[in-house]
């Protein structure tokens, strides 16, 4: 799925294989700093297409929809997207902007399946979004952020995983690194509330059944009671993953559930932790999501880098959220 990235990387080092080839001795002791690049457009929905473009070369048959300005409905999408095998595209609740229309009409996809209810997306954006579907344009909606969580879980990964992910749907900065991982690993992402267990996530996590469950956040954002309520039914089966904030808990969830097999280096994304469109591009492509502050990276940030044996970081999003500085690896 992600073979732009993978490509010009492979490219990029046959380039220097070739310069080592010929370059002197001292010229060779070249920085083993990571080499970036930049995904981005003039707002979140040119972003979201520009991530597309890239790490889909080949169009893809699925495209997921959320609304780009409201987290609550789309942050499932995500495993969602990259179960189906396509990326995340954003619109307004009314209307679909001109970079995703272009995007749209570029891929040419068989089926969209907007994530949301129509005040997420209206019924008008999910009747235009059928001219640009060749077969059909599917919704997954529920009567909240938490059933609409949950439709997605068990109506894409029921008896297909035996991992979920579990994070607050009170906001969204821990969620976008669960739902990286959960993308990751083939997994749903549910959401519960802070003090308490949603009926619908536990009748979703009661109908896909896992083995396993990752909780991500620390015990403000997914409190101890909702942990022990899921032990309850999952006894020695829930596991949690935090940090001492978001830039923490992205970087503890990215060194435990991204760790590369091969040690000799990884593509890492690196995305705003002060808002969640861009993030959430980038999440559905299950690689290692790292979050950032604009214009630096914190500590926790750039100790992942260093964990994950990072070569290469995607940048996401222009310089307005993501500055030059902190793509660099400027520490705060």
């Amino acid at each position: 799925m992600i073979s732009a990235p993978r490509a010009r990387a492979a490219a990029a080092a046959a380039l220097v294989v070739a310069l080592l080839a010929v370059a002197p001795a001292s010229a060779q002791a070249a920085s083993t700093d990571p080499r970036t690049d930049r995904w981005w457009g003039a707002d979140r929905y040119g972003t979201a297409a520009s991530v597309a473009d890239d790490a889909f070369p080949d169009p893809p048959v699925d495209v997921v929809v959320v609304n780009g300005t409201s987290y609550a409905d789309a942050l499932a999408a995500a495993p969602l997207a990259a179960s189906l095998g396509g990326p995340v595209l954003t619109v307004s609740a009314t209307a679909i902007p001109s970079e995703t229309l272009a995007e749209l009409q570029q891929i040419g996809p068989g089926v969209i399946w907007v994530v949301g209810g129509p005040s997420a997306v209206s019924d008008d954006v999910v009747e235009q979004l059928k001219g640009y579907a060749a077969w059909s344009v599917h919704r997954l909606a529920g009567k909240d952020r938490y059933a609409t969580a949950a439709k997605v879980a068990t109506k894409e990964f029921t008896g297909q995983s035996q991992e979920v992910f579990v994070a607050s749907g009170e906001g969204y900065a821990d969620a976008l690194s669960a739902g990286a991982a959960a993308a990751h690993e083939g997994a749903p992402l549910l959401l519960t509330a802070s003090g308490s267990l949603p009926d619908a996530t536990l009748a979703a996590l009661l109908a896909l059944d896992p083995k396993r469950i990752v909780v991500v956040g620390g015990k403000t954002a997914v409190s101890a009671g909702v942990t022990d309520a899921l032990e309850q039914h999952w006894p020695s089966q829930v596991t949690r993953l935090a940090g001492a904030d978001r830039y923490a808990t992205a970087a503890k969830v990215a060194e435990t559930v991204d760790q590369p097999v091969d040690p000799t280096g990884d593509e890492v994304l690196l995305a705003s932790g002060e808002d969640f469109p861009d993030a959430l591009a980038g999440a559905a492509l299950g690689m290692p999501l790292l979050l950032s502050r604009q214009a630096c990276v914190p500590q926790a940030t750039a100790e992942a880098f260093s964990a994950l044996h990072t070569t290469w970081v995607d940048g996401l999003g222009g310089t307005d959220v993501l500055s030059d500085a902190a793509l660099a690896g400027t520490t705060c």
